[in-house]
């Protein structure tokens, strides 16, 4: 049995979850797509060395196109100013990939129309972590609600919102 199969399992074991489930479904919710962006919350997945590498080849590229190409030192430094912003990896040690959580939360109500709540979302997350076997099994709802907040709150993350809505919408 994979792990969506034991994610769905796990959905119809848990009544409360197993409700949310089968609306969300009712409402057009891919719970595959639900299942891989808790998979990579869980996990936390870090995308910090990859960006991390990313950011240096763009450095090594603007530096070549001043030394040898005539940019502009100005437009170099817009370039690089820009080049830190999108390759940063200020965020990534966390416990938990709230990009992930974050994302999920924005296609759940791009879907349904409607915000999903902290207690829908930590269903659905202690589904996925009893379906990976990652433990703790039991997730507070408290929790979720907490980061999803903060992360909405601090300012380093607004543009990335922005971006993660539009990538939601032109998905759909």
């Amino acid at each position: 049995m994979n792990g969506f199969e034991r994610f769905i399992e796990n959905l119809r074991d848990n009544p409360g979850a197993c409700e949310v489930a089968a609306r969300l479904k009712r409402q057009g919710v891919d719970l595959r797509r639900v299942f891989a962006a808790l998979t990579v919350y869980a996990e936390n997945r870090s995308i910090a060395p990859e960006r991390k590498r990313r950011g240096k080849q763009h450095r090594e590229i603007v530096n070549r196109g001043v030394r040898n190409g005539g940019m502009a030192p100005e437009v170099a430094r817009w370039l690089l100013d820009r080049g830190e912003l999108a390759h940063s990896t200020v965020g990534f040690s966390r416990a938990h990939n709230v990009d992930s959580l974050a994302w999920l939360a924005l296609y759940l109500e791009a879907v349904t129309a409607k915000r999903a709540s902290a207690s829908e979302l930590a269903y659905l997350a202690e589904a996925a972590n009893r379906a990976l076997e990652l433990k703790p099994f039991d997730v507070d709802p408290e929790t979720i609600g907490r980061e999803l907040r903060r992360y909405h709150q601090n300012r380093n993350n607004h543009p990335f919102v922005e971006i993660l809505r539009k990538d939601v919408l032109r998905n759909l």
